[in-house]
């Protein structure tokens, strides 16, 4: 959960980012410097000069982020203008210049150099000190970089991405708290690049994206440190909330380097996708992550493989809402995942299935699960989630870590699987019992299958399922699932579980 993404991103539409009153250039600047250090950036100026109308800073250095992530920026110079007509032109200059250092998940320290192209950016505020609108305008952002060193060594990174067309309005209330909003659309995205690693593999890739949009909102609280403690930032009432909406995908990518028996080896691959969108929340009353993408394809293949690998599908989509705040009393949670229109590349079947004996239809898997559980610690407090054990481990043993999630109610809206000329379906709840928890659960399962004899016999005959096993198969099958009518390869299950620990399936006690 990156989501110190979330307020960089906004720094970064805010440094490069309706009420009826004036604003002065120096108003303008204090609002943006306001709204760095409220994310969690500090800003230092080199030099501040008023001319008439005109405010220009320069050798400005904007920098912030987590004690293992920190971003630095360096902006030769910004100038304000105040237009006459109550607003403000704020001009960043066209070339910048920053640095990305840190320490890695392996305790390798880093740094990543970068440079930002903002050729012909004007910014236009108006409104009043405490509610401004800026109003942007970029016809083009270029980010390139070139080197990166990790420990002591250097290696070469180079990579570029272009973004064309971004405009947008970014909207300023200050506060307690402070509210931001945005809009931002971007035309044609680009990247390329080379990347190197030190066994001496060598990864090339390009693409495109067609267009970009982004909105969102933030209200953060005064003297919140969102980069240093986000979960007492949540607790003082950070509020935030985004939506990315992105057009067709193209990207390719070609390699080489050695196989794990040090064979020279060597690939190329490609994806295609009609779309996707993003959507986040976050509160102290909890968090959610919504994806959805179109129709997309991936194709692969490679100098030690037999043959392509390619696979595509029609749609997916994924959410899952969570609780972050400990608390005593059950809260609400949900999972939901969907993939449809799932088909593999002929070659891929015919490792297994050379006659075509399978439907190779289109398959598809839907999941969707809510309930309620107990939040044991924020889950975004460090110092809660390190808790010591009560006593030292036996030698040669491990301590799991605590886990601050306790699940007491499971709701199986649906988990439905269709593949390979078969069907399922299952829906159910289970409960923790009084005084217990989810290892004994008390409640019911149900599901359904069709077509799923025929597939066994298929299998079987085709050798997939030797058969000596195929009766065992039957056998363990009848424990748990029986005909609905006479004739029809359709079969159901009823999993009940009690208060006592017994499981009974279709009536017959298993456990």
């Amino acid at each position: 959960m990156n989501l110190r993404l979330t307020s960089s991103a906004l720094a970064l539409a805010a440094m490069t980012g309706p009420a009826l009153a004036d604003v002065t250039s120096e108003q303008v600047w204090q609002s943006w410097v306001d709204y760095y250090q409220s994310v969690g950036y500090s800003v230092t100026e080199g030099k501040r000069d008023k001319a008439g109308d005109t405010l220009t800073l320069t050798d400005l250095t904007i920098q912030g982020g987590m004690p293992e992530s920190q971003v630095s920026v360096s902006i030769p110079q910004v100038t304000l203008s105040e237009t006459g007509d109550g607003k403000v032109k704020t001009v960043f200059a066209d070339q910048m210049t920053g640095t990305a250092h840190g320490t890695d998940p392996d305790g390798q320290s880093y740094s990543l150099p970068f440079a930002v192209a903002l050729p012909g950016n004007v910014i236009i505020t108006s409104g009043a000190a405490q509610d401004m609108t800026h109003d942007f305008d970029y016809p083009a952002m270029d980010i390139t970089l070139t080197t990166m060193t990790r420990g002591d060594k250097e290696h070469p990174l180079p990579i570029k991405v272009g973004i064309a067309e971004s405009t947008g309005i970014f909207h300023i209330v200050a506060g307690s708290p402070a509210k931001y909003d945005y809009t931002m659309k971007s035309g044609k995205i680009t990247f390329s690049g080379n990347v190197d690693n030190e066994e001496g593999d060598k990864i090339g890739f390009e693409g495109n994206l067609d267009d970009l949009d982004l909105t969102g909102e933030m209200a953060v609280p005064d003297g919140a440190r969102i980069e240093e403690d986000m979960n007492a930032a949540l607790k003082a009432g950070l509020v935030m909330s985004g939506v990315l909406k992105s057009g067709a995908l193209a990207a390719s990518f070609d390699f080489a380097g050695t196989d794990e028996a040090g064979e020279p080896t060597s690939g190329a691959g490609k994806f295609d996708g009609k779309g996707f969108d993003l959507s986040y929340s976050l509160s102290q009353d909890g968090m959610a992550y919504q994806a959805g993408s179109d129709a997309g394809s991936f194709e692969l293949s490679a100098a030690d493989m037999p043959f392509p690998i390619n696979y595509a599908i029609e749609s997916g989509s994924f959410d899952m809402q969570l609780p972050v705040m400990q608390s005593d009393d059950a809260q609400p949670f949900k999972f939901a995942y969907s993939l449809a229109g799932l088909t593999l590349g002929d070659a891929i079947w015919n490792l297994f299935d050379a006659q075509g004996q399978l439907p190779r239809d289109p398959a598809s898997l839907d999941i969707d699960v809510t309930g309620q559980m107990k939040v044991v610690k924020d889950i975004f407090d460090p110092a809660g989630l390190a808790a010591a054990p009560q006593e030292a481990p036996a030698e040669g043993t491990e301590t799991a870590e605590p886990q601050p999630f306790e699940p007491v109610e499971v709701t199986i809206n649906q988990v439905a699987l269709d593949a390979l000329g078969a069907k399922v379906n299952a829906q159910g709840a289970l409960n923790a019992p009084e005084g217990g928890d989810m290892t004994t659960p008390v409640g019911e399962i149900n599901a359904t299958y069709e077509g799923v004899n025929g597939l066994i016999d298929k299998l079987g005959a085709m050798g997939l399922i030797p058969e000596d096993q195929i009766m065992g198969v039957r056998m363990m099958m009848a424990m748990f699932a029986k005909p609905v009518a006479e004739g029809e390869d359709k079969l159901e299950t009823r999993l009940e579980f009690r208060e006592d620990g017994t499981i009974f399936a279709n009536g017959q006690q298993i456990k």
